[in-house]
C-alpha cells in the first residue's frame, strides 16, 4: 500500500527532462531558423544591383541640365521676340486699315461734291466746258487767282485744252493787253480724270503745268479746281483780267474780271 507514492515522485524527474529537451529543441530551431533567415536577407541585399555615380558623371548631368535650361531661355527669347513682331504687325495693319477707311470717306465725299456739281450744272451739250467760279486779287508783285471749270453731263473722253490768263492795264502810261503766266500752280482734279502729276492738293512749279505761251495745261473729265500767283511784269498795273479755257485755238469758255485796288 504504500508503494504508490513513491512511482509517483520517481516519474516527476524524467517528466522535468523531456520539458526541458522539448525547450532546447525548440530554442536550436529559433536559432536555426533566425540564422536562415539573416543568411536569406543577406543574400537578397546583395542580389539587389547598385549603382555607383561618380563625381564625373554628376557634373555631366549638372552641365546637361544647365545646357537645358538655357535652351529654354533662348526658346523663350525667341518667342517674346515673335511676339513683338506680331504685336507691331497687328498695329501696322491697323493703321493702315484706318488709312484706308479715311481714303474710302474722302472719296465718298469727293463724289458727293461731284454730284453735287452736277445738279449745278446747266443743260447744254454732253463736255461743254463752263467757267464756274473765278476770283483775282492783287497779291504782292503778282496777282492771286482761283478758278473752278466744270463740263456739263458726261463725255467718254476727258477734256483737254489750256488757261489763259489774259490782263489789261497800264504799262509806262501806256495801256496794254499782255499774257499772263502762273508763278505757282496748285490743281485739284476728281481721280481717276486722268491729269498727270496735279495730285489734289499737291503745288506744281509753273514749267511743269504750263503749256506754250503761259498758258496753264488742262486735261480733266468733270471738274478741275486750279489756283495759284499770276506773274505780272515789272511796272504794269492791271485793271482787268480775262479768263479763257482754250481747246486748241477755239475758246471754250471765258469770263472778265475787274480788278479793285
Amino acid at each position: 500500500m504504500q508503494s504508490a507514492p513513491e512511482s509517483t515522485v520517481g516519474s516527476r524527474p524524467g517528466s522535468l527532462t523531456r520539458w526541458l529537451f522539448l525547450l532546447g529543441m525548440l530554442a536550436v530551431g529559433l536559432a536555426l531558423g533566425a540564422l536562415a533567415g539573416y543568411q536569406f536577407a543577406q543574400k537578397s541585399v546583395m542580389a539587389v544591383p547598385s549603382v555607383v555615380i561618380t563625381a564625373e558623371q554628376v557634373a555631366a548631368q549638372d552641365a546637361a541640365v544647365r545646357q537645358s535650361q538655357a535652351e529654354s531661355r533662348f526658346l523663350r527669347a525667341q518667342l517674346d521676340t515673335a511676339d513683338g513682331e506680331i504685336a507691331v504687325e497687328r498695329a501696322a495693319r491697323q493703321e493702315l486699315e484706318a488709312q484706308l477707311r479715311a481714303s474710302q470717306e474722302e472719296l465718298g465725299r469727293v463724289r458727293d461734291r461731284l454730284a453735287f456739281f452736277e445738279q449745278l450744272l446747266p443743260p447744254g451739250p454732253e463736255g461743254a466746258v463752263d467757267i464756274r467760279g473765278a476770283e483775282v486779287q492783287r497779291d504782292g508783285q503778282g496777282l492771286k487767282y482761283r478758278v473752278l471749270l466744270m463740263r456739263s453731263g458726261r463725255s467718254e473722253a476727258p477734256f483737254v485744252g489750256t488757261l489763259r490768263f489774259q490782263a489789261s492795264g497800264v504799262l509806262k502810261g501806256d495801256v496794254v493787253s499782255v499774257d499772263l503766266a502762273p508763278m505757282q500752280v496748285k490743281t485739284d482734279t476728281p481721280e481717276g480724270s486722268g491729269t498727270p502729276d496735279t495730285s489734289p492738293g499737291k503745288p506744281k512749279a509753273a514749267p511743269d503745268a504750263v503749256a506754250a505761251g503761259g498758258a496753264l495745261s488742262l486735261q480733266f473729265d468733270q471738274y478741275q479746281r486750279s489756283e495759284g500767283v499770276l506773274e505780272l511784269p515789272e511796272g504794269f498795273v492791271p485793271e482787268t483780267v480775262i479768263i479763257s479755257v482754250l481747246e486748241g485755238s477755239t475758246v471754250r469758255a471765258s469770263r472778265t474780271i475787274k480788278l479793285a485796288f
